[in-house]
């Protein structure tokens, strides 16, 4: 559900290509992972290369968002 928020946010023409690009490859990091926790595979905060490699994306989407929203004011 996570995955599928941060897709449509991601979506919206309002940021810029490479942040949407961001957005939309962390969404379908956490989306992988949300299918792999419902199939049984067991995850925590470390595994890797998923869900340790998606944080690092989502927090570049978050300061991507933040340095839009600064921009624009």
């Amino acid at each position: 559900m996570g995955g599928g928020a941060l897709a449509l946010v991601s979506a919206t023409s309002f940021y810029p290509v490479i942040v949407r690009l961001l957005g939309l490859a962390a969404s379908l990091l956490f989306a992988i992972v949300a299918v792999q926790i419902v199939s049984g595979v067991h995850i925590d905060a470390l595994s890797s290369p998923l869900p340790f490699f998606a944080r690092p994306v989502f927090v570049a989407t978050m300061i991507g968002w933040i340095w839009s929203l600064l921009r624009a004011k």
